[in-house]
């Protein structure tokens, strides 16, 4: 046969056949052999029957098996004698297969990039500090004391920024009202939104207002105001406040930390701290893997197969989409900021898909492998921390495909590991 390889852009090639006449003929005679050996026709033993009555039942059926045969095993031979490493599926392309013509077709493939890992060890590290700060100390009681606040409707006060109002609410044009709801709750923070338009400096404009008081403000109708024929005119907001919330928040002291269930508030900052070291030794951990992978993919260009990446990026664009339908996300909102989640989503595959090429060549590299013992055993942790049994978990990974990922992550994570055992480290 005969072959040419054209490059069809990155990490992309078409494969051009065309196979000489006399093999299709020698394939179509190996069929209909074939053919006429097993095939039982009425009023013929089994491989009696003539070879032109079956040419005339199965000629079509043949010629699609010779097709089909010369393009597979075409298709191999190349991957084979020029050392292609296809991803994905290849493409079919133009198919010339007549009568006494050669056979041409056209294939085209995707395959993973080509390219040399050198100077992986010994690699110059920062780590982190993973000392407790006062800093870390405050904003995680904080938390902790935010997450028991109460909202509480104030009697005797103004509203104050950060307040939350209950109020009636409407938009007039030239003393026409053209927006009117009762009873909603607003956030007094700067940039609130009221009848899908922004309204600047809100927060200011509010403050000092008392229970029974109008605010008015001038506005300018957004172009996804309800009503179309008012969209982009100057307005006036007004509001009449019924009731104010504030959030309280209870001070960390003893009873504080009695009520969370600790001894005395030195109990609780104890632990803590020992919660706070923990994670950012964690975090601290995970830095230096970043560090690795920076450097390894500043050294290291190559190209990745397009189709590839648009595969994966559809599929997280896809994913980050529903995650913002579930969380309340308006879907006008969601399709305004698809163009830049896609942009992050092709930047973020393409980060990872490098990564995992580069630590698969290094793991091939200093001979790194996962065991079957070490797979029993993390699906045996993953089981114990659900508190269920491991040959569920098994199923369940199996069925959904995901066994070979967790054995990549695997890999790669000891590979991480060991790059992190060659490196050169100083502290921050």
């Amino acid at each position: 046969m005969n072959v040419t390889i054209e490059e069809a852009g990155p990490c992309k090639k078409v494969l051009k056949f065309e196979i000489p006449k006399e093999t299709i003929e020698k394939e179509f005679e190996k069929k209909t052999l074939e053919v006429c050996d097993t095939v039982e026709l009425p009023g013929f033993r089994k491989g009696r029957a003539p070879r032109k009555l079956v040419e005339k039942r199965f000629g079509s059926q043949i010629k699609d098996e010779v097709k089909q045969s010369i393009v597979s095993e075409s298709y191999k031979k190349v991957l084979e004698d020029h050392k292609l490493n296809p991803v994905g599926d290849p493409k079919l392309g133009d198919v010339n297969f007549e009568d006494g013509q050669p056979f041409n077709f056209d294939v085209t493939l995707e395959v993973w990039p080509t390219f040399e890992v050198d100077q992986y060890k010994g690699l110059d590290l920062k780590r982190k500090s993973a000392a407790v700060t006062d800093e870390d100390m405050q904003k995680a009681l904080h938390g902790m004391s935010l997450r028991k606040a109460q909202l509480n409707i104030i009697k005797n006060d103004s509203v104050k920024n950060e307040d939350r109002i209950i109020c009636d609410c409407r938009i007039e044009i030239e003393g026409e009202i053209v927006f009117e709801d009762d009873n909603i709750e607003l956030y007094v923070v700067n940039n609130t939104q009221i009848a899908n338009t922004p309204v600047q400096d809100f927060a200011p404009r509010m403050e000092g207002a008392k229970s029974g008081e109008e605010r008015s403000v001038d506005i300018t109708l957004s172009d996804t105001f309800a009503k179309e024929e008012y969209r982009g005119k100057n307005a006036k907001l007004k509001l009449t406040i019924k009731e104010i919330k504030r959030l309280s928040v209870p001070e960390v002291n003893d009873d504080f930390a009695k009520m969370l269930g600790f001894e005395s508030l030195e109990d609780l900052k104890s632990k803590v701290q020992k919660r706070i070291e923990i994670d950012k030794k964690r975090w601290a951990e995970d830095d230096l893997r970043n560090q690795i992978l920076d450097i390894l993919l500043e050294k290291i260009n190559f190209d990745l197969p397009q189709d590839l990446v648009k595969y994966h990026t559809e599929r997280r664009v896809y994913k980050h989409q529903l995650d913002l339908l579930n969380k309340g996300v308006p879907l006008e909102e969601i399709q305004k900021q698809t163009e830049n989640i896609k942009n992050a989503s092709a930047e973020s595959v393409m980060r990872e898909l490098k990564a995992s090429l580069v630590l698969d060549k290094i793991a091939e590299k200093e001979k790194i492998f996962v065991t079957e013992n070490e797979i029993e055993q993390q699906i045996a942790d993953i089981a114990r921390s659900y508190n269920t049994d491991p040959g569920r978990v098994r199923k369940q990974l199996e069925r959904q495909g995901n066994l070979s990922y967790l054995r990549n992550e695997m890999r790669e994570n000891k590979v991480l590991n060991f790059l992190l055992k060659e490196a050169h480290i100083t502290e921050s």
